[in-house]
């Protein structure tokens, strides 16, 4: 008896909370900013100077208002250079597979490994897989330098 009437009120509380939200979207909204999810890992991020895509940042600063010095790599080219890519190939793996997913993701990982370390030698905020800057700034490539490490 006592768990229905907390379900009853924390429905009433919710439906209230939704009430006040369509009269009042200015007040509610911004007490729930950052409180509902978002999907981090599709969104754009845009900065004054910094193009992203959540998603393509392999380690660093993932906000583009935060990047200062970031740094890029030829992922696919990396991927296709680690031994699990090879080993997907040699042996016709195919990546949706468990086997296949394992090896990928071991892959991506030591992917990430290796950026992190050529992040921290070379003074880098993060490092993308595509970055662009809207005044034209260049972006470090350190693609050679994690090939290095793999």
């Amino acid at each position: 008896m006592k768990t229905s009437r907390i379900v009853i009120k924390a429905a009433a509380i919710g439906a209230l909370v939704s009430l006040a939200a369509f009269a009042s979207p200015s007040a509610v909204v911004p007490a729930l900013d950052g409180a509902l999810p978002s999907d981090e890992y599709t969104s754009e991020s845009i900065s004054q100077d910094w193009i992203v895509v959540q998603s393509d940042n392999i380690c660093g600063l993932k906000k583009a208002r935060q990047l200062s010095n970031p740094g890029k790599i030829d992922f696919k080219s990396l991927y296709d250079s680690t031994p699990e890519a090879k080993k997907i190939k040699k042996d016709g793996i195919e990546e949706s597979s468990p086997e296949g997913s394992q090896l990928k993701a071991a892959a991506y990982e030591r992917i990430r490994k290796a950026s992190v370390t050529v992040m921290n030698d070379r003074s880098l905020c993060s490092v993308w897989k595509k970055i662009s800057s809207r005044s034209g700034k260049n972006v470090t490539d350190v693609t050679e330098s994690v090939r290095a490490l793999l």
